[in-house]
């Protein structure tokens, strides 16, 4: 009889959906979701590490000289190299070809030439120093350039060195050391990134999956039916106290370790993840770490007496265990034999290991065993704590329903946390999804010429804003290459998918609604005729003028991808920002419906101004704007209970600004577009001129009248 409410109460654990069970398959469905759009970003930026999908790979003259000596630069200043391709780095350690292939991965360059510190002074005394040279062996290309350096570029060094030291035998002067390095293959190019991910990126992603999953699940546990009123009836049935722990221990191991092996096995997918001898290592620190968090939540689920207050105390695990795994990150690759037997130090290392095909199985086994006694010992701290409470057992029902009125302290956190997950979701998915539609053209970037002198203005960065600005300058280069757009695009649509899937469905963030179309075809109208009274108000103040019309056919495919990509964008921010932020902070003020509405309009409508406070040109104008934009939406997507309407204007809005009118949208660069204009405003584009602020006030200002008219007007009968 005990045994057999024990495993129904597991079962509840594992399947039951709603309170007081868990969400498994939704769990397991987003972070599915999510992987494999991180596996199909990844995977891309690799191919195209890999490959070099652009024409600079295959002709690169670039040469980076290590340790210069003074002739060397005194002769370069004289006999410029191919137009100054030339690179100056110090190090001192000249057979680190580790360190010369991250040069000229840096430097997009194909050679690297390597001079002893003391380079002159052994020229002068008449022995024969050795200059190294790397070369990349992606092509027979750097071979040749190679070849051609030595044998032309420097060859002219030598005679210059033999003229301003009196030499006589200058052929002599130094002896030349060639090696190849796989910058592109092998260990420095997709092997490297693939294992700093499996090192780094898949442990810590385990780490938040199974923390997630128990949280969500194990706070419910007994806490929640503690705050429901129906624990009580557990404790009437024959079962154990330490059976009850064990059962619900049980459940929420099991429906964390799920959507945690779902992760492993689409890891294990990646060919350069499958290694055999990295199995069990994988399966024993996993389902280790998964019972540890597991014992935690129930835990801490029979110290409280509600959800929230649960859920708030597991907070600061949830936050040391992943800042656990920060430093683990931090501490670099190769860590200290004795934290492999450390537990969730063990864990992270190993799992790193494993992936990467090197697992210390030694440590695993230990890590594991260890992990697993300090669980039991949870396990049986949780037991004595349900042993040592009282419980009222012989309440009726009826006072069981009504439960307790929440204290002012519990309502109060109870809002912390709802305002929390209000803010912290729609800004974390849009920050994640946007870096990784990102990843595939920054590595294609970071080879292209011009990556350097990015880099060489990162010196004066020195202020957090100073950082934003730069990772915005980056987006801004970023939108003139369509395949940034398209992945951009796929991420918006995800962030879309992740919102109705938070909100339990379409209709809850404003999209499903009968006459969606109808509201649709409105906002495209409205959208086009806002931007379109900038524009003419540009004309009339001289901010911009017409220089021609159409776009080089070249720049057809990025016309197109740009087009593309601001319907998802537009809908995307419209779901975070209306649909899905509004109704969730309305909810938070039950008691003041219009305290609750004025509340979701504000909080919005700043939280969206915020999230462009980074942009390029960006000014108090352009917040002033954006900030009355925002509140112009926020209103009617209140007033037609969806967000339809303005996902097209919103839509249109951008469009015309960019792709019709020629002008920058948001501070980022324009777009190939319709009109050639010369725009001569605000850096921020006309979203930052004064000229937007009398046409966004003025379109508030007549639909605030027209909804009241509305409202006032008598109803026909």
């Amino acid at each position: 009889m005990s045994k057999n409410k024990g495993q129904a109460i597991t079962k509840n654990m594992i399947w039951k959906s709603g309170r007081g069970g868990t969400q498994i398959c939704g769990t397991t469905f987003l972070l599915a979701l999510g992987f494999v759009w991180t596996v199909i970003v990844c995977m891309y930026a690799a191919v195209l590490y890999y490959f070099g999908f652009n024409d600079y790979t295959f002709t690169s003259k670039y040469v980076i000289v290590v340790n210069a000596p003074d002739s060397f630069i005194a002769y370069e200043d004289l006999n410029p190299y191919e137009e100054s391709l030339i690179f100056y780095e110090e190090w001192d350690a000249p057979f680190d070809f580790m360190k010369m292939s991250e040069f000229m991965h840096e430097h997009a360059a194909g050679l690297t030439v390597v001079f002893p510190d003391d380079f002159d002074d052994q020229i002068k005394s008449g022995s024969i120093p050795e200059v190294l040279t790397y070369y990349r062996t992606d092509t027979l290309g750097y071979k040749d350039l190679k070849d051609s350096f030595n044998d032309n570029y420097l060859d002219g060094y030598k005679a210059y060195l033999a003229d301003i030291f009196n030499l006589s035998a200058q052929s002599d002067a130094w002896a030349v050391t060639n090696d190849g390095i796989p910058t592109n293959g092998d260990l420095s190019g997709v092997m490297l990134f693939a294992q700093a991910m499996g090192r780094s990126f898949l442990p810590i992603l385990l780490f938040i999956v199974l923390l997630y999953a128990a949280m969500s699940n194990g706070t419910e546990a007994i806490s929640g039916q503690k705050e429901r009123g129906t624990f009580s009836r557990i404790l009437l049935t024959p079962v154990s106290r330490r059976d009850i722990i064990q059962s619900f221990t049980n459940g929420v191991f099991i429906s964390a370790s799920i959507p945690a092996f779902i992760i492993i096995a689409l890891a294990l997918l990646i060919p350069v993840y499958r290694h055999a001898s990295g199995i069990i290592p994988l399966i024993l620190l996993t389902l280790s770490l998964s019972l540890f968090i597991s014992a935690l939540t129930v835990m801490i689920s029979v110290m409280n007496d509600s959800v929230s207050s649960a859920q708030t105390a597991f907070l600061p695990v949830f936050f040391i265990l992943v800042s656990v795994a920060v430093t683990c990150i931090n501490g670099g690759s190769d860590p200290e034999q004795f934290y492999y037997f450390i537990p969730v130090y063990g864990q992270f290392y190993g799992l790193g290991d494993a992936f990467n095909g090197s697992p210390n199985l030694s440590g695993a086994l230990v890590c594991s065993a260890i992990t697993a006694a300090l669980a039991l010992a949870v396990i049986e701290i949780s037991t004595k704590i349900l042993s040592n409470e009282k419980f009222t057992t012989t309440a009726s029902s009826e006072d069981e329903d009504k439960g307790t009125e929440p204290t002012v302290f519990s309502s109060f956190i109870d809002s912390v946390i709802g305002m929390f997950d209000v803010i912290f979701f729609p800004l974390f998915i849009l920050s994640v999804f946007q870096i990784l539609a990102m990843i595939p053209v920054a590595v294609v970037y970071t080879r292209d010429p011009l990556y350097s002198d990015f880099i060489a203005g990162l010196a004066d960065v020195g202020t957090v804003g100073d950082i934003m600005r730069k990772a915005m300058e980056i987006i801004s280069i970023f939108m003139n290459d369509s395949r940034f757009l398209a992945l951009m695009s796929l991420s918006y649509i995800l962030i879309i998918i992740a919102c109705m899937y938070k909100s339990r469905g379409a209709a809850n963030v404003g999209l499903i609604r009968k006459d969606f179309g109808k509201l649709y075809g409105k906002g495209l109208i409205v959208g086009s005729a806002l931007m379109t009274l900038v524009f003419i108000l540009l004309l009339i103040t001289r901010h911009v003028t017409v220089e021609g019309f159409g776009f080089p056919s070249s720049k057809a495919l990025l016309f197109l991808f740009s087009v593309i990509m601001w319907v998802p964008q537009g809908a995307a921010e419209e779901v975070m920002f209306r649909g899905y932020m509004i109704p969730r902070v309305k909810s938070l003020f039950k008691k003041n419906a219009r305290a609750g509405r004025i509340a979701a309009i504000v909080i919005s409508s700043v939280l969206f101004s915020v999230s462009h406070a980074f942009n390029g040109g960006f000014n108090i104008i352009a917040l002033i704007n954006i900030f009355l934009f925002a509140v112009l939406f926020a209103l009617i997507y209140e007033r037609t209970g969806s967000i339809a309407l303005t996902c097209a204007a919103h839509t249109m809005w951008n469009l015309f600004q960019g792709n019709v009118f020629g002008l920058s949208v948001s501070g980022n660069d324009a777009v190939p577009s319709i009109i050639a204009t010369n725009y001569t405003g605000s850096d921020f584009g006309p979203e930052g001129t004064l000229e937007a602020t009398a046409v966004i006030t003025a379109a508030l200002v007549l639909f605030v009248v027209m909804s009241r008219r509305r409202s006032s007007s008598p109803k026909k009968s």
